[in-house]
C-alpha cells in the first residue's frame, strides 16, 4: 500500500548513516538485529542495510532501525537529534503515560475477516492431529484471557509460565488476530522467515480497500 503502518523518523535532523553512527556510539542499549533470515537467492546483493550490517535492502528502508529508534526515543534517547516541536510532542506523551492517563480505546471493529486458507495439513501435520494436539495441550490447564494490544510498538510476547504450556518439540505455526481498517482481521499467519508478506485479494478488498491505493512492485 502506498501509506506506511511503521513508525515514521524523518522527524530527526540527522541523516540515515548518522543516525547509525550514533547508534554504534550507544553500545549495548541499542537491539542491535540480527542478520537476514531470507536466502542470498530471495534477496538483492546490490541493497545494503548498515543497522543489520546485511544486504537485501536499503538502510533508508530498513523497518527495524525505524522500530529501535522510535522505542530509544521513548527512553529518552537521541532527543538531542529531534526539532523543537518533536521534542515538546514527545515530551507531552511521556508526561501522559506517567500521570496514569487513560488508556486509549481499543480500535472499533466493524466486521471479521478470516484470512488463512489451507488444504488437507498445515506445515505437514494433518487438521485431525492438529485438532488433537490442541485439545491434549488445553487439558487440564488454565485459561487465560487474550492479550489484548492497542496501537503504538507494542510486541508480543510470552511469560516463563506461559511458555511452560507449549508442546516441544511442534510444528504449530505462530497466528495472530488483529485489528486493521475498522476489521477484526483473523487467522494472520507470522512467519520471519519468509521474504515477502502477503495479503490475500479477498482478504484486502473485504477491507474496503481499493485497488487503485496499492503500489504496484
Amino acid at each position: 500500500m502506498s501509506v506506511s503502518t511503521w513508525p515514521d523518523i524523518s522527524h530527526l535532523s540527522i541523516s540515515t548513516p548518522e543516525l547509525v553512527n550514533a547508534l554504534r556510539q550507544m553500545g549495548q542499549q541499542v537491539k542491535w538485529p540480527p542478520k537476514m533470515k531470507a536466502p542470498d537467492s530471495f534477496r538483492n546483493p546490490e541493497l545494503w542495510c548498515d543497522f543489520h550490517r546485511d544486504h537485501g535492502h536499503k538502510t533508508k528502508d530498513c523497518i527495524a532501525l525505524r522500530i529501535e529508534v522510535t522505542e530509544l526515543l521513548q527512553k529518552g534517547h537521541l532527543q538531542e537529534f529531534l526539532s523543537e516541536k518533536s521534542k515538546a510532542h514527545l515530551s507531552k506523551e511521556i508526561a501522559g503515560r506517567s500521570k496514569g492517563a487513560a488508556p486509549t480505546s481499543p480500535p472499533r471493529q466493524d466486521r471479521v475477516i478470516h484470512v488463512i486458507s489451507g488444504g488437507s495439513e498445515v506445515s505437514g501435520v494433518s487438521h485431525a492431529a492438529a485438532k488433537k494436539s490442541t485439545r491434549n495441550a488445553k487439558h487440564g490447564l488454565e485459561t487465560t484471557q487474550p492479550k489484548v494490544l492497542l496501537l503504538d510498538i507494542d510486541e508480543i510476547s510470552f511469560t516463563a509460565k506461559e511458555q511452560e504450556k507449549i508442546l516441544a518439540p511442534h510444528h504449530d505455526a505462530l497466528v495472530i488476530s488483529l485489528t486493521a481498517a475498522n476489521c477484526l482481521v483473523k487467522r494472520i499467519l507470522v512467519d520471519n522467515g519468509s521474504s515477502k508478506n502477503i495479503i490475500f485479494q479477498m482478504a484486502y478488498q473485504g477491507l474496503g480497500l481499493e485497488e487503485s491505493t496499492l503500489t504496484r512492485k
